[in-house]
Parts: structure tokens; C-alpha cells; sequence
């Protein structure tokens, strides 16, 4: 009797290919994504606790108009341990033109806390009838 052999394309066509097992990480990619993974969550760690460079957006509480030439506005500003803050009130027309303007200083203090706002009341001079007040923007000094 003959025996009968089959080709190899036509036996995958028949009877479909055979699946090769995935190929696993090796021990040395094990170790160097491992190493890759560590920096990564070092550098996050680092970018997330690095002290802040700008001071926290200060909050406007509230704002009265005096007259055309006084404005009251009402900040809360969050004071640091090390360093000043510096911050902008201005007061603005109906036309949003600056027609008051000023600086104030949180000056540093060791026991305050950075995570609640210091209150501070400032009168502003205009130069015409405000329609609002505002804290603008601070900095560190």
C-alpha cells in the first residue's frame, strides 16, 4: 500500500493553520519596565508636591459702590508660611475700563494656614462711578 502525504499548504488550507503561542516578556523587559514604571510614578510625585510657584486665584467675596469716587471690595486671599503675597484689587466701569486700582500685601506668616483664605476689606479710590470690583491676580514676592 502507498502511503499518502499532504503538503503543508494544502493541509492549512484543509484544515486551517496551527496557532503558535504568544511570545511572553523575558526577564530582563520584566526589569526594565519595572524600572520605567518607577520613574514615572517618582517624576508624577515630584511634579504633584513641588512647592507652588504662583499663589492661589484669589477670591472676590464681595464689592460695594461707595460713590463715583470710592469702591469697597471684599477679598479672600490665601496666605503663605515663607513668602509675601502681592495681589491686584481693581474696580471697573460699566464699560469694563479699569477706574480703580491697587496692591495690597499678605505679608508672610509661619502659622498661618495655606488652605484657608485670609479676609481683607479694601477701600479703592476711582476715578469715576464703578459697576464692579474685583481681585485681579496675585504673586509671590
Amino acid at each position: 500500500m502507498t502511503e499518502v502525504t499532504v503538503d503543508r499548504p494544502l493541509h492549512d488550507d484543509r484544515y486551517g493553520r496551527i496557532r503558535e503561542p504568544k511570545r511572553r516578556l523575558g526577564r530582563n523587559a520584566k526589569i526594565i519596565a519595572g524600572v520605567i514604571i518607577a520613574a514615572l510614578i517618582v517624576a508624577i510625585a515630584f511634579v504633584a508636591f513641588r512647592p507652588q510657584t504662583t499663589p492661589t486665584t484669589p477670591k472676590t467675596l464681595d464689592y460695594s459702590v461707595v460713590d463715583s469716587s470710592s469702591t469697597q471690595v471684599t477679598v479672600a486671599l490665601f496666605p503663605d508660611r515663607d513668602r509675601d503675597v502681592h495681589c491686584i484689587v481693581q474696580a471697573t466701569n460699566e464699560y469694563e475700563a479699569v477706574v480703580g486700582f491697587t496692591e495690597v500685601t499678605l505679608p508672610a506668616d509661619s502659622d498661618a494656614d495655606p488652605h484657608s483664605p485670609k479676609k481683607m476689606n479694601i477701600d479703592l479710590a476711582t476715578t469715576q462711578l464703578a459697576a464692579s470690583g474685583h481681585a485681579d491676580s496675585c504673586w509671590f514676592e
